[in-house]
């Protein structure tokens, strides 16, 4: 038996079972993200959903609302929805390394045109910036739900702001690049999900694959949105050429698609 533990073919077997078991404890882990509201109200129905899916997978969620989104949305619902012990806020009174500390996700679920342009230009005047700027400086992974923050969104032409001169609309878009450009990943609302999980493409394909009632349907590709999600291009997928309006963003999931599937992205 001594020969045996001291050979070097147990002490393998030996170090990789124990490796393994630690992969496997830490696969088995869940998953922890804060998840900040800065007060918009467009895509916030599609943000809960996607966080209530994260909840139902087992994520730890904590959540911590801007003063503006205390009073803009409606922290009880956002608590028992997502069945919360609390919600952190500025009078919460709480070390903010407790809400950004060991975190595998900050989730900007609800970001405003303010918040995004404070975020693009450093600003930090409030405790909510803050800690997404702490965040940030940790290198902690962060994703940004863009639909309230982009002057594009449709919802948002609908409510009649989406009359403003080229110059203006194009500031703002730069203020999400510059999110993109800081490592924060950019995404629709309803893709919220999704890349907080990193679902791949596959996976999404077999979800949305065409009705056998009319699997030869011709499509023109054409997307007559202001924010182009995955979830549309796939739609899409039997067309050759996938056309979007001139001012349209495509995010980062809808171009990996597009690459994907052989398409071709004309700006129209």
């Amino acid at each position: 038996m001594k020969e045996l533990i001291n050979s070097e073919g147990f002490m393998d077997l030996l170090i990789q079972q124990i490796v393994d078991e630690v992969i496997r404890r830490i696969k088995n882990q869940p998953k922890k993200a804060l998840a900040v509201f800065s007060g918009a109200a467009i895509g916030f129905s599609e943000a809960m959903d996607s966080l209530k899916k994260l909840r139902d997978d087992g994520w730890q969620l904590k959540v911590f609302l801007s003063d503006e989104a205390m009073h803009v949305l409606t922290p009880s619902y956002i608590q028992e929805t997502l069945g919360l012990d609390v919600i952190y806020s500025s009078g919460s009174n709480v070390p903010q390394r407790e809400l950004y500390g060991e975190v595998d996700q900050i989730i900007l679920a609800a970001t405003t045109m303010n918040t995004a342009a404070k975020i693009a230009h450093g600003i930090c005047d409030n405790e909510m910036l803050t800690i997404i700027n702490h965040g940030l400086l940790a290198g902690t992974p962060c994703i940004c739900a863009i639909d309230g923050a982009c002057p594009d969104n449709a919802v948002r032409a609908q409510l009649g702001m989406g009359h403003g001169s080229e110059g203006y609309r194009k500031l703002l878009r730069s203020n999400l690049s510059a999110l993109k450009d800081f490592g924060i990943k950019l995404v629709s609302a309803a893709e919220l999900y999704d890349g907080c999980t990193g679902k791949t493409l596959e996976a999404k394909l077999k979800e949305t694959q065409p009705s056998a009632a009319d699997p030869f349907a011709p499509d023109d590709g054409m997307i007559a949105k202001k924010i182009i999600s995955r979830g549309d291009v796939l739609l899409h997928r039997g067309a050759k050429v996938i056309r979007v309006p001139e001012g349209a963003i495509v995010t980062e999931y809808a171009k990996e698609a597009i690459n994907s599937l052989g398409l071709r992205l004309e700006r129209i």
